[in-house]
């Protein structure tokens, strides 16, 4: 419990204190104001600092890919720490794909799988739940597909270049199946990811394209009050440009394309809100 006292200084001025029994008297005036001060972390967990030091060295390859890691014996005494921390630090490690366990035969490091990448991306894009996302990846799908489809112009092999056109003519033969067209659109917009010749670009779009699935089936379903021959055009312009290896052909193309779905993802919104 605190009392205000006053006292009177050695210059006859009247100072109000603080007061109790464990504390002197301390001037009001000289009483300093607590700042906002976020709380310390709590300290990391041992078995986290074990996976940390595992992956570090993962990283500057003292261990790699595909290398075998020293018993779990071994590592504990290394550690010093116990064997069920060091399981622990592994079973984190191996959520993250940075190491695999081989019944019978002990625990590696993982080789890298873009495919962990993708499904934390696809997860990320399903929980986010905030308005006018779908919009926001429209504009992801333009940045990445225009660079894509100019890529894949210089880069597809003549394999990959026959699939594209084989993909559009198997298009108009299905013309009345909307949700085969669907499918082929998936189809047909990875296929040029992937020739593009850098996995990077199928691992980010890959889950985009999924998370879009529903715009997909929705836009080929109502295709049918739109001038469908459009659509099948805006593709054949598309794969045209990149079996001709026409780079700025490809990308203009695509332009136009990614312009024309993005005005059906806002029809699709403005129904959604009204």
């Amino acid at each position: 419990m605190y009392l205000v006292i006053w006292y009177t200084n050695i210059w006859g001025v009247v100072i109000p204190c603080l007061w109790s029994q464990t504390t002197f008297a301390v001037p009001l005036a000289m009483q300093t104001k607590l700042p906002d001060i976020e709380p310390l972390e709590r300290e990391q967990r041992l078995y986290e600092r074990v996976a940390e030091r595992i992956y570090g060295m993962v990283q500057d390859e003292t261990w790699r890919s595909g290398d075998r890691l020293p018993p779990e014996r071994d590592l504990a005494e290394a550690f010093g720490v116990s064997r069920t921390v060091v399981r622990e630090a592994i079973k984190v490690l191996e959520a993250r794909g940075v190491l695999e366990t081989q019944t019978g035969s002990g625990v590696y490091v993982g080789r890298p799988d873009l495919s962990i990448v993708a499904r934390s991306l696809q997860t990320y894009l399903q929980l986010l739940g905030q308005d006018n996302i779908d919009l926001r990846m429209v504009e992801i799908r333009r940045v990445l597909e225009v660079e894509i489809a100019a890529l894949a112009a210089l880069r597809a092999t003549p394999e990959q270049r026959r699939e594209l056109v084989r993909l559009c003519e198997e298009m108009r033969k299905n013309r009345r199946a909307p949700r085969v067209l669907a499918e082929m659109d998936f189809e047909l917009h990875l296929l040029l990811a992937e020739a593009a010749q850098n996995e990077l670009f199928v691992v980010l779009l890959a889950p985009l394209v999924e998370q879009l699935r529903g715009h997909f089936i929705y836009a080929w379903e109502r295709y049918g009050s739109r001038p469908l021959e459009a659509i099948f055009s805006q593709h054949e312009a598309i794969v045209d440009a990149v079996a001709c290896g026409e780079p700025e052909r490809a990308r203009q193309a695509m332009v136009e394309h990614v312009a024309y779905y993005t005005g059906i993802v806002q029809e699709r919104l403005e129904m959604r809100t009204t």
